[in-house]
């Protein structure tokens, strides 16, 4: 792996091409395989706006996994935005989801990519669209992380996707057991034992309403004890616990957030949903202000990569954090 920084590419699958930036970092070592993150923007961004909003560069510098930025394309939708809405795009195989899966085998044929460490990160609909990537390639993805989202198939349509954004989508329980039949493709190729999943949402954000991540994580929890009744368990037991938390700063601005850590009967982590007070639709933790940044908030690309590595190995949600680059998180239950 000669190359270091920027490079870019394009996948072409059944749904058409895509093309994409990818940042490999000048800390990967010449031996062994890496991990990689697919991050997916929002409306109106492309690949460099996802990746000064998020981050996320800086944390794979520190930690040695690359990261990969597929663009939509105009054409494709005017705002850019993911087309999550549409039918054609919720299924393996066809439209943006086989693009998307595309990009990580183009990847994966230049890289040395660990094909069990591979995630899929996205904001508002790069979120919709990454839930339909993990429910619809878990062969590939071995954990999604939502900001500012939506539950599986959230809509049908432009009108419901717009609902949806406003008021939530369909029940959560019944998309988490189409999520789990989405799954069927994917697990006849690889099994998988469960889909560690982390949402974000800002409490102020009146772009995307917060019923949508609790529908999330009501529907990947019932995705998951699909999962487990199909890897023949007795059942799903998650313990939740709540961690009131501040980022650690004098400046009074910084933003209070609530950490759900939802655990199974054995310790192991399963998901998180980070509520931040104040925030608006944007990324929490920015490296700088802008319009869909907020740098006052919880690091959420530095605790997305610590989830990741905590909910793939046995450790437990008590673990300490492997990721407080920018922020360091001063905690305290209550």
């Amino acid at each position: 792996m000669a190359e270091r920084g920027w490079i870019a590419g394009t996948a072409r699958a059944a749904g058409g091409s895509r093309n994409f930036r990818l940042w490999t970092p000048g800390t990967l070592g010449s031996g062994g395989s890496w991990p990689l993150v697919m991050m997916l923007h929002g409306c109106t961004h492309n690949a460099q706006d996802m990746a000064e909003i998020s981050g996320m560069n800086d944390v794979a510098e520190a930690n040695q996994f690359l990261v990969v930025y597929p663009e939509q394309a105009r054409l494709a939708n005017l705002l850019k935005c993911w087309n999550w809405f549409d039918p054609k795009h919720q299924k393996r195989d066809a439209g943006e989801p086989s693009i998307l899966a595309a990009v990580v085998d183009q990847v994966r044929s230049t890289q040395n990519v660990n094909p069990d460490r591979v995630y899929v990160v996205g904001v508002s609909a790069g979120a919709a669209m990454a839930c339909i990537l993990a429910a619809t390639y878990p062969d590939v993805f071995a954990g999604v992380a939502m900001f500012a989202g939506a539950e599986f198939r959230a809509a049908s349509s432009v009108s419901e996707g717009i609902a949806a954004m406003k008021r939530g989508g369909p029940d959560p329980t019944r998309q988490g057991q189409l999520a789990f039949e989405a799954m069927r493709g994917g697990l006849a190729h690889k099994k998988r034992r469960r889909m560690p999943v982390i949402v974000f949402h800002g409490t102020a954000d009146t772009h995307v309403s917060l019923v949508n991540a609790e529908q999330t994580i009501t529907q990947w929890s019932k995705t998951n004890a699909c999962l487990a009744a199909e890897n023949s368990e007795s059942g799903l037991t998650l313990t939740e616990s709540i961690i009131d938390g501040e980022v650690s700063d004098k400046d009074p601005e910084r933003y209070a957030y609530r950490r759900h850590i939802y655990v199974e009967a054995n310790a192991r982590l399963l998901m998180e949903k980070w509520m931040v007070q104040g925030l608006g639709h944007a990324w929490s933790g920015s490296p700088k202000p802008s319009q869909y940044g907020d740098p006052k908030g919880p690091h959420a690309s530095a605790e997305i990569w610590r989830f990741f590595c905590e909910a793939g190995s046995d450790a437990t949600a008590s673990s300490p954090s492997l990721g407080s680059l920018r922020q360091e998180s001063s905690e305290t239950s209550k």
